[in-house]
């Protein structure tokens, strides 16, 4: 993406786009509040006590790290992932269990038992219907399959519906949150305040510039993961090929070394290419 592009992204780019949603959500702790308020008004939460932008966590070289939109604590150690999620890619089930087991792995310190447990919330916020209901809200739970007993684990997940059509059972607040992330409509103090900050992020010259490098970075980190990805799969598929003209030129009969001699007479594979992957089949 050159710079044109990335200015157009910027000039468009709203309350949706998760950069801005998150430098809209993380710096205004009245709005973060709120919007925890309305989407879990069962919890009564009346405080928030920390609360970050793009939480990158990271064990190992080895495991994939974890990026939260926003991380969010209250003050009864409760913890939170809100993520702006725009379009879908079919893989929001996964996404959920891989966020929720991030803040599970935090929820329990050192020599505590398990009942002290803090409970996770992982919010997906969808510019689509996930559940396909048409309804604004949907949870989801951990049953029995033999008697549908539910099981507390202590671990929930919210999946909202910018496309809703009914709103009945939803706060009107809630409807008039949807409805802004939908169409950017506003009709309530909430999306008045989330409108105003947005406005004030996209005149900052500062902000625009450290928008266009975040994207130009993700572009550049897709990039060379797709690349490698293909490299891996031409391995992949190398090695495949080897297997199979080993194990029919085996059944014909041929021994280990007519098979390396014949494979990589014909191939660009050395023969210790080919003696490896031999040996990986038939010596154990």
């Amino acid at each position: 993406m050159n710079r044109e592009e990335l200015e157009k992204k910027w000039e468009k780019a709203g309350f949706k786009d998760s950069v801005i949603f998150a430098w809209v959500v993380s710096e205004n702790k009245d709005i973060c509040l709120e919007i925890l308020q309305i989407i879990l008004p069962e919890l009564n939460i009346t405080r928030i006590v920390e609360i970050r932008s793009e939480d990158t966590r990271k064990d190992s070289r080895v495991l994939r790290g974890v990026r939260f939109d926003v991380y969010v604590e209250d003050d009864k150690g409760r913890m939170y992932d809100i993520e702006m999620q725009v379009n879908n890619n079919h893989d929001l089930g996964k996404r959920l269990s891989y966020y929720q087991s991030n803040l599970v792995r935090q929820s329990l310190t050192e020599g505590q038992s398990f009942l002290e447990k803090v409970d996770t919330y992982v919010i997906f916020i969808c510019d689509y219907d996930f559940g396909g209901s048409g309804l604004p809200r949907y949870t989801t739970r951990l049953i029995l399959d033999e008697n549908g007993k539910t099981i507390d684990t202590g671990e929930h997940n919210v999946i909202l519906n910018a496309k809703a059509k009914d709103f009945a059972g939803v706060s009107e607040k809630l409807k008039a949150f949807l409805e802004y992330v939908n169409s950017s409509l506003i009709t309530s103090d909430l999306t008045q305040r989330i409108e105003t900050s947005v406005e004030n992020l996209k005149k900052s010259v500062e902000r625009k510039g450290s928008y266009m490098t975040y994207e130009q970075e993700m572009l550049t980190r897709e990039y060379y993961a797709r690349k490698e990805g293909r490299e891996e799969g031409r391995e992949e598929g190398k090695k495949d090929l080897l297997e199979k003209s080993i194990k029919k030129l085996s059944k014909q009969g041929h021994d280990k070394a007519k098979i390396v001699e014949m494979i990589s007479s014909v191939n660009d594979v050395s023969q210790d290419e080919v003696s490896k992957v031999y040996d990986e089949i038939f010596v154990k």
